[in-house]
């Protein structure tokens, strides 16, 4: 496992050292690992450095149930960033794309580019790139800088990259995780993180609405056998998201049902944004569901990608599956 280096972490705490104003983002539709990532990063920083102007930025509203994490009400939503900042980290982006476009204006900026995602090309920061596809979870390559950097992990800390471990690992039964992730995990229990009141607040704080929409959605569930795979497909339309009352950060883990299914090989996920905006969600344990995402532009990690393509739901299901049945 090719590991953070003591190299790195001294760039990186150089680069920390002498910028007055710095910033941190991540991408589009952001999860619990990319939040708890720079949350944990925020709260390190300020803990080093208490007069330093440290902002969170993300073009997309964070999902309501990450409130329980320590400073969350730092993170700001926005379009465009307009301060001006001497050092930007960008999270879990694994190209200039991928942060919505709110850093396309800055300018004087070094950027530190830190992801675990295989395909990050590396497009937008020249100065400083910690990329280690090995990690399951951004979470464990903040939590190794931080150690190498010889930085206590208080309890609000902890919560934060664990909160990012355990997600991104699906609570640690995902194909991605490995001897490290557990020994993150350890140690980060040891720092004071209480696993039940994690898994209480990522996992059992599901709405009514979203209930309803989850049972409208599974029953759209169909399974189509191509050669030796069994692909699981459902979809979820805007009538549906409007007769619920419920919301798209409801859906964020409804691609995880059809493949507890017996013998599935695929499960993909269809949501109607707009009537010529389709996001499709791809989950495998063993096809290289990246390399279909990228078909279409999109990307991810190689058993879990998503991307957004502009067409109507029926089409864009159409789409996919011939190209499955061509490829597959």
């Amino acid at each position: 496992m090719k590991r953070v280096s003591k190299q790195e972490v001294k760039k990186l705490l150089q680069l920390i050292e002498v910028s007055n104003n710095i910033f941190i983002t991540g991408h589009i539709r952001p999860d619990s690992d990319v939040v708890g990532s720079a949350l944990a990063l925020f709260l390190a920083i300020r803990k080093l450095y208490s007069k330093k102007n440290i902002d969170i930025y993300f073009y997309d509203e964070v999902p309501y149930w990450l409130r329980f994490l320590p400073a969350f009400e730092k993170i700001k939503i926005t379009k465009e960033i307009k301060k001006n900042y001497e050092l930007g980290i960008i999270l879990e982006c694994s190209d200039i794309s991928r942060t919505g476009g709110i850093i396309n204006g800055l300018k004087n900026v070094k950027f530190v580019n830190i992801d675990h995602h295989y395909t990050n090309h590396l497009d937008f920061s020249s100065y400083l790139n910690i990329i280690k596809p090995e990690y399951a979870s951004c979470a464990e390559i903040i939590f190794d800088i931080f150690k190498l950097a010889k930085i206590e992990i208080n309890k609000n800390i902890a919560m934060c990259l664990y909160s990012g471990l355990v997600t991104d690992t699906g609570m640690f039964q995902w194909s991605n995780t490995n001897e490290h992730s557990f020994y993150t995990a350890m140690n980060l229990v040891s720092c004071g993180v209480e696993p039940y009141k994690i898994y209480k607040n990522l996992y059992a704080q599901k709405s009514y609405n979203g209930m309803l929409l989850l049972s409208k959605v599974l029953s759209t569930l169909e399974l189509i056998k191509i050669r030796n795979y069994t692909i699981a497909t459902m979809f979820m339309t805007k009538k549906m998201l409007s007769s619920t009352k419920a919301n798209y950060q409801d859906a964020e883990d409804f691609i995880n049902f059809p493949m507890t299914i017996n013998g599935v090989s695929v499960a993909i996920f269809f949501k109607e944004e707009d009537i010529n905006t389709t996001k499709v969600s791809f989950r495998s344990d063993f096809v290289d569901v990246e390399k279909i995402a990228r078909r279409w532009g999109g990307g991810g990690h190689k058993y879990a990608s998503g991307v957004t393509v502009y067409k109507n739901l029926k089409d864009v299901k159409s789409i996919v599956i011939k190209y499955l049945k061509e490829t597959l």
